[in-house]
């Protein structure tokens, strides 16, 4: 099975179009980071949540490869020995006033490391890796939290690389989005909706002999 080079030098629904700007963005980077060490339900992380609402994570485009079959009921996309950099993506779905969304279920699909999708109508050489899922799920906790591990996907024609995402809540979708990631370009305009292309962008930092990255999810 191929293996790929790992990245180096390295130390997350419609909306109103309303952008709250830098103040609004520190806030929502400050509570990703509160909720990141389990301060959300500290009095510090009330008061934040009490404070100006945040904006909706945008909607993006599912895309044409979402998957087919039946359903990986697990947050555990690598199968075996890693083939691959490892990517541990945490994170957590809330309200626009920061208290956990319950009940959610975050569905994730992408590409393996070499860019490729399993699904019948991607056409990408090669056979695709059997100890490789490209496709999970994970229920949050009381908390709204969710994990995955799985690998860096790689990027496929003018696309930049990306994670497609899906929220579910008592089997009814609230969002679909993308995760796109600062060190291998950001969104390069390929967002659905450029003005707040930045909430959909995180930042990849070392874990282990992989990496880890943290998505904060407003419904």
């Amino acid at each position: 099975m191929s293996t790929t080079t790992p990245l180096r030098g390295l130390k997350s629904r419609p909306t109103d179009g309303t952008v709250h700007g830098s103040t609004q963005m520190k806030r929502r980077k400050f509570l990703q980071s509160t909720a990141a060490a389990g301060l959300s339900a500290s009095p510090l992380g009330r008061a934040l949540r009490a404070d100006e609402p945040l904006t909706l994570t945008p909607q993006d485009y599912e895309g044409p490869y979402y998957p087919v079959g039946a359903p990986n009921h697990t947050n555990e996309l690598i199968i075996g020995e890693p083939q691959a950099q490892v990517l541990t993506l945490r994170g957590q779905v809330v309200d626009v006033h920061g208290n956990p969304y319950k009940g959610a279920l975050v569905d994730i699909w992408h590409t393996d490391p070499l860019g490729r999708y399993k699904h019948p109508r991607d056409s990408s050489a090669g056979k695709r890796w059997d100890s490789f899922l490209y496709w999970g799920e994970a229920l949050v906790d009381d908390g709204g939290h969710f994990e995955f591990r799985t690998y860096i996907p790689g990027a496929y024609g003018r696309r930049p690389a990306h994670i497609h995402y899906k929220v579910w809540q008592r089997k009814k979708l609230r969002l679909t989005s993308q995760i796109y990631f600062k060190e291998l370009g950001g969104t390069r305009g390929a967002s659905r909706s450029p003005s707040l292309g930045d909430l959909q962008i995180v930042s990849l930092a070392p874990h282990g002999d992989g990496l880890k990255t943290y998505l904060q999810v407003v419904i």
